[in-house]
């Protein structure tokens, strides 16, 4: 039997240095912490310490460089469990074996140009949080992974995370070339470059991203009424179809929220994908975190816009979802199977044919304690068999970057 790849396809590989930590803070629900305590009280006291033992837990894994942080997940892939995920260069989940697990962290571009500054803060004026910084550290981090390493389990192809609106077309034009002129979609091309970053982001070049990040709740707006923004997003598009570039979108409502609410709702509407795919069906697309059993105040079911995203996958033929931070427990397998089985033969195939396997590591550790956890739940999943689990987390996603 060849030897198959096992493709997480939406993680992060993070430090406490890239994010807006006023956004970090935020996401993390800090402030909500605080003022539950300052209401409640000791009543609130388990609840806080739970939450508090998840965020300890999260930045015992992002206050570490991101070569110790590739080095430490694979070395607790072998611990843990009876039955280590990883043992002996194998990587077992179900009853598939894997001989590489390819991570694909997404940068995100958190210099979102028109943050306002905090007017109830002395020190005031925000920092702009440049993404070289990011990308340097991270091809640093894989530099370092690769040559430290005991297994070499991982092949590692960064998204470059993108925010048209923070550059000027020309600059957008120039990034496009500079990374992608000669992307040809080839995993040995990019193989061949892992590892070989050398510190200056001067001489990265063409196959060392193995894609694009946008984020819509950071100030990327998918389709803007603005001629010149609107001017600078098809530009990506084009050039993403022109090179079959995979693109991954944040997909869902919440998350890093920078904008006023005014303009997330909009730019997170699941109609300006609708709009995109329409303009550009080439577009090879995963829209992120796939919203199965979504649920208003915790009581009322959400489904419109499962409904929505449901529709554009089954309407475009290079749209994909992946269950990022959402596959926590079996609860959301059993919904996933559930919808499956009420399409018809058709959309039923197609749609099983879009699904990709997501953590969104290691922001999931505010939901659950570990990587390990959130593939161990994967792995002992029985409403899917070895087949399904095998192109959600294997072929499915070597179409989505490679085909």
């Amino acid at each position: 039997m060849a030897d198959k790849t096992f493709y997480d396809i939406h993680m992060h590989a993070m430090n406490l240095s890239h994010p807006y930590l006023l956004a970090f803070i935020q996401r993390l629900k800090i402030h909500q912490i605080l003022v539950l305590n300052s209401i409640f009280g000791p009543i609130a006291s388990l609840l806080i310490g739970q939450n508090f033992n998840k965020i300890k837990n999260l930045l015992a894994v992002m206050e570490n460089d991101i070569g110790s942080f590739f080095l430490m997940v694979e070395d607790y892939l072998k611990k843990g469990a009876e039955t280590p995920l990883l043992n002996d260069g194998k990587f077992k989940v179900g009853d598939n074996v894997y001989s590489k697990i390819v991570l694909t962290p997404l940068i995100m571009d958190f210099g979102y140009k028109n943050i306002k500054d905090n007017p109830d803060t002395y020190y005031n004026e925000l920092s702009q949080k440049p993404i070289v910084e990011q990308v340097i550290d991270i091809f640093n981090g894989i530099k370092k992974y690769h040559k430290n390493s005991p297994d070499h389990i991982f092949e590692i192809y960064p998204f470059l995370g993108l925010n048209t609106k923070n550059y000027d077309i020309g600059r957008v034009e120039k990034m496009l070339d500079k990374y992608f002129s000669g992307y040809k979609g080839s995993r040995e091309d990019l193989n061949a470059n892992m590892g070989e970053f050398d510190g200056d982001i001067e001489h990265l070049g063409s196959n060392f991203f193995g894609g694009i990040k946008v984020y819509p709740p950071l100030g990327f707006n998918p389709w803007p009424d603005n001629a010149e923004e609107l001017a600078k997003v098809k530009y990506l598009y084009d050039y993403c179809c022109n090179k079959n570039i995979p693109v991954t979108a944040h997909g869902s409502e919440g998350g890093f929220v920078v904008v006023p609410k005014k303009e997330a709702k909009d730019y997170t509407s699941i109609s300006k994908w609708e709009t995109v795919m329409g303009e550009y069906p080439k577009l090879k697309l995963n829209l992120a975190h796939f919203p199965i059993g979504e649920k208003f105040l915790m009581i009322f079911p959400k489904e419109k816009r499962l409904k929505e995203i449901l529709s554009l996958v089954i309407k475009h033929d290079n749209l994909y979802v992946d269950f990022s931070n959402r596959a926590v427990s079996d609860k959301y397998y059993m919904g996933l199977k559930k919808l499956i089985d009420s399409l018809s033969s058709e959309a039923k195939a197609k749609l099983k044919q879009r699904i990709l396997f997501g953590s969104d590591f290691t922001i999931n550790l505010m939901a659950i304690d570990s990587y390990n956890k959130y593939l161990e739940i994967f792995s002992g999943n029985t409403d899917f068999d070895k087949e399904e689990k095998d192109s959600f987390c294997s072929s499915n996603s070597e179409r989505f970057l490679f085909s």
